[in-house]
């Protein structure tokens, strides 16, 4: 196995990890505020396929364009947690008003790690933009862990 495939079959499996099935049934019975963030997330989880699909084929504008949409999406994200939006079916934890600092700061390195994939896919270094995808998904995975049950 060369190593361009090992990488992609490691960020798959880190991938795979971090977006459970269970997100697939996510937002039934969601509305308002609720549904349209999960609808959001559930358009990141379909970029980051997208962004792992063209790193099979070196795809770097496709990677670009999927990383610019999660950019955008870290610009505005905090706007879809207004205060009481954890009631079910969200899964939002109560850690993200208990500590909004903690959040903010998650939120900073979406954006940045989603930066730093525009600028390698931009560079077409593959090395470097697997280890950038990686950095994103190590974004997603550890704000899951902390605010979000």
């Amino acid at each position: 196995m060369n190593i361009k495939k090992l990488f992609i079959y490691l960020n798959l499996l880190l991938f795979m990890n971090i977006f459970s099935l269970s997100q697939l049934y996510a937002n039934e019975g969601a509305t308002g505020i609720i549904k349209e963030r999960m609808d959001k997330f559930k358009m990141s989880k379909s970029l980051m396929k997208k962004i792992n699909k063209g790193l099979q084929n070196d795809d770097f504008a496709t990677i670009e364009k999927s990383a610019q949409i999660l950019l955008n999406w870290s610009k505005e994200m905090s706007n879809y947690f207004p205060e009481g939006s954890d009631t079910p079916p969200s899964e939002a934890s109560s850690d993200i008003w208990l500590d909004p600092e903690g959040f903010k700061i998650a939120i900073k390195n979406f954006e940045l790690a989603s930066l730093e994939l525009i600028a390698q896919s931009q560079n077409k270094d593959f090395d470097m933009t697997v280890n950038s995808f990686r950095n994103l998904a190590k974004t997603c995975k550890g704000c899951h862990q902390k605010f979000r049950n």
